[in-house]
């Protein structure tokens, strides 16, 4: 395929999944874990809560939802987003517009060793590192949990080809117009628990019948297929 034919494929992915999806998976999610963040923190008696969001991407949707949900209901505390990812200077120059999020290239992570967080959210990112790219995988986590109270991974399981094929073809919908790796594999129940078990993680609670797609979705939506899990 030439340059321009992908070109012009990413820009009909793009507004394809934008009319598609809307923002219910979005909404759907920021739900959930504004939820799960109410019930292991008392943050009624906390005067800062600070979300470190690894793998953000260029539209965060979900920790905007969480920030402003979280922000009006509890007017006493101050909340605030540490959006991580690949970003270059002169993009982080006008993302950098909100005084409740701050935008930093990953790079900066290592280097902020003192910085600690309440929770680190990590949603749909891990499979797109790479999951044969263990060692990788393990560092990060590593660090992560070093900065962080509470690790919330939201991910998928596949079950064999067909659930596999399902992810794929989901993953190449949602993000091939965004120049997002599309990945080959994902968790099975199995491979998890070892993630898990190697990553010296606990797992707090593990919720996996929610329904992030709209009903026409119809095998793509099922709850089979996705999960969150709320470590410490």
């Amino acid at each position: 395929m030439s340059l321009k034919s992908q070109s012009i494929l990413k820009k009909i992915l793009s507004r394809f999944r934008r009319f598609i999806f809307t923002d219910y998976r979005e909404h759907m999610l920021s739900k959930t874990i504004c939820h799960e963040i109410e019930k292991l923190e008392k943050i009624k008696k906390k005067k800062k809560i600070k979300i470190l969001d690894f793998g953000s991407g260029y539209n965060p949707i979900v920790i905007n939802e969480i920030i402003k949900t979280l922000s009006i209901k509890y007017r006493n505390t101050e909340f605030s987003a540490y959006c991580y990812d690949f970003y270059e200077k002169s993009e982080l120059k006008y993302m950098n517009n909100n005084s409740n999020i701050k935008f930093l290239n990953i790079k900066n992570l290592s280097n902020s060793k003192s910085a600690k967080f309440n929770f680190c959210l990590l949603v749909d990112v891990l499979h797109h590192i790479g999951l044969e790219n263990s060692k990788k995988i393990f560092r990060i986590i590593n660090e992560l949990k070093k900065k962080s109270k509470f690790l919330i991974i939201k991910d998928h399981f596949q079950y064999g080809f067909f659930s596999n094929l399902a992810l794929i073809l989901m993953d190449f919908i949602g993000n091939y117009g965004d120049d997002v790796k599309i990945p080959k594999t994902y968790f099975s129940i199995n491979t998890f628990e070892s993630f898990l078990k190697k990553s010296k993680l606990k797992e707090i609670k593990r919720i996996s019948n929610k329904k992030y797609y709209k009903w026409y979705w119809f095998y793509f939506n099922s709850k089979k297929l996705q999960f969150l899990s709320v470590l410490k």
